[in-house]
């Protein structure tokens, strides 16, 4: 099957293709009308089927994909999984600093699950997409998840030992990411790039440091289409 062929698409994901963001005012997360998928659907010829979860990690779209790719027989399937994957129960590390911890998803069991995934689909006589993670603000998710109470920060901090890691570990897991793609053929939409471009990428998060805000889901609009137009997937343009 090539590009030309697609005529239905699979979303699989987090919030992030979900189009959750966070009220500034209510301080609480809600769906934004306009995010980044919505939009895509408006401007592309494919239907567009969403099935992104909140929260959600690749072991929940790994039991996903069986199950759509079996009712809905999509030609193409996107694929946007890791900021759950590589997150820590941050409750638990602050209660306990000095306990082991591990993320959600080990780096090792993500990447086994998205190859898996890319493996399922391209059995089908499918194609697969994936992105990469976008950035997040390391100080401002660390003030959302600790409530910016003084000594919960003072306790995580004895586990995290700098803020500046919780960067560098998601950054891992989407490096990773690309590498695996690359050496598996797949392509990627690189969103983490196009955050990054920006004078202060930091401007297209909400205030939980985590969450694209309506900025972002532009940004990522205009970033799969612009890589649309210029990739062989020209033809899902209308």
């Amino acid at each position: 099957m090539t590009y030309a062929d697609v005529r239905s698409i699979l979303v699989l994901g987090d919030s992030v293709s979900k189009g959750v963001v966070l009220n500034p005012e209510k301080k609480r997360y809600v769906f934004y009308k306009e995010g980044f998928i919505k939009q895509l659907t408006q401007k592309i010829k494919p239907s567009v089927f969403d099935f992104s979860k909140f929260g959600s990690t690749t072991n929940y779209g790994m039991d996903l994909l069986q199950q759509k790719m079996t009712e809905l027989d999509p030609d193409l399937v996107l694929i946007e999984y890791g900021s759950n994957d590589c997150d820590y129960n941050w409750e638990e590390v602050a209660q306990d600093p000095y306990a082991t911890h591990l993320p959600n998803l080990s780096l090792r069991q993500y990447i086994e699950n998205v190859t898996q995934m890319v493996n399922a689909i391209r059995g089908k006589g499918r194609i697969p997409i994936l992105t990469n993670l976008h950035p997040l603000d390391g100080q401002r998710y660390f003030n959302w998840f600790t409530k910016n109470e003084p000594e919960r920060q003072k306790s995580t901090l004895l586990w995290l030992q700098q803020v500046n890691r919780i960067y560098w570990w998601q950054e891992m897991y989407s490096y990773a990411l690309e590498r695996t793609a690359a050496a598996l053929g797949v392509f990627v939409v690189n969103i983490r790039n196009a955050f990054l471009k920006q004078k202060d990428y930091k401007q297209y998060l909400c205030e939980d440091g985590i969450h694209p805000n309506e900025m972002g889901h532009s940004l990522m609009q205009q970033t799969f289409m612009d890589t649309i137009t210029q990739s062989r997937a020209a033809v899902l343009c209308k």
